[in-house]
C-alpha cells in the first residue's frame, strides 16, 4: 500500500514499556509524526469530567465521543499537539480525575469505535508511528510495521520506581507492582479492543535492553520495511 508521508507504525504493548518514549524518539529520527492514543481518551474522559457526565453511561459517553472536534499540529520533537474543540487542554489531561475516568470511558466498545476512526482520519496518509494498546489489531490493522513491546511486570515496576525516584518522588515498589498486574489483567481481558499482539506482530521484549536499546531496534525494523 502507497501512502502519501510514508509508512503507518503502530507500537502496542503492556503498560510501562515506554511506548511513548520509543515511539517519539523513532518518529523524529524518522522524520515521522508521533501519536499517542491515550491522549484522546484522556480528551473524552476530561470533557466527560468537566462536564460532569457519569462515565458508566454509555450513550452519554458516546454523544461526547461523538461531539469532540480533535485538529493535531506537528512539534518538533515529532509529537502531534492535540487541540480539542480548538483548545490545548496541556496539563489539564494529566490530572488524576482525568486518568481514573479515561479507564473507565475506554471500556465502552461505541465510543472507542469514534476514536479510533478520528485516529485513522489522523494517520491515513502514514508517515507516523501510533503508540496504544490496540494500535495494530484495530485502529490500524493495515499498519506496515506493527511492533509490541512488553517486559516482565516486575522489571516494569523497578523502572517506574526510578523514574518516580528521579523526580523526587518516593513510590513503594509492591504497591507500583500490583498496579500495574491490575492493569495489564484489565487491558487484556476487557470485552472491547482487549490488549494482545497482532498476529503479524513483530515482539520485542525490553526486559533486558535499555532504552536506547530499543529504540534501535524500532527504527531497524522500520526501516527494513521501508526499503
Amino acid at each position: 500500500m502507497s501512502r502519501p508521508n510514508g509508512l503507518i507504525v503502530a507500537i502496542d504493548g503492556t503498560a510501562g514499556t515506554g511506548k511513548s518514549t520509543v515511539g517519539r524518539a523513532a518518529a523524529e529520527a524518522l522524520g515521522y509524526s508521533f501519536l499517542s492514543s491515550g491522549g484522546l481518551y484522556r480528551a473524552l474522559a476530561y470533557t466527560v469530567f468537566a462536564k460532569k457526565i457519569n462515565p458508566a453511561d454509555t450513550e452519554a459517553v458516546l454523544a461526547a465521543a461523538q461531539a469532540l472536534q480533535f485538529r493535531f499540529e506537528r512539534q518538533a520533537d515529532a509529537t502531534l499537539k492535540m487541540f480539542v474543540d480548538g483548545e490545548y487542554l496541556g496539563n489539564k489531561l494529566q490530572l488524576d480525575e482525568v486518568a481514573q475516568t479515561a479507564s473507565k470511558v475506554s471500556t465502552h466498545a461505541a465510543a472507542r469505535a469514534v476514536l479510533t476512526d478520528k485516529m485513522r482520519e489522523a494517520g491515513k496518509d502514514g508517515g507516523i508511528i501510533v503508540e496504544g494498546r490496540d494500535i495494530g489489531t484495530v485502529v490500524f490493522p493495515d499498519a506496515e510495521v506493527k511492533i509490541y513491546l512488553d517486559a516482565t511486570a516486575e522489571v516494569r515496576a523497578d523502572r517506574r520506581v526510578k523514574q518516580l525516584a528521579e523526580q523526587g518522588v518516593s513510590a513503594d515498589y509492591d504497591r507500583i507492582l500490583a498496579s500495574i498486574k491490575e492493569r495489564d489483567l484489565r487491558d487484556s481481558t476487557r470485552a472491547a479492543s482487549p490488549l494482545k499482539a497482532a498476529q503479524d506482530a513483530i515482539k520485542i521484549d525490553t526486559s533486558s535492553l535499555n532504552k536506547e536499546q530499543v529504540i534501535e531496534a524500532v527504527i531497524k525494523e522500520i526501516k527494513q520495511h521501508a526499503a
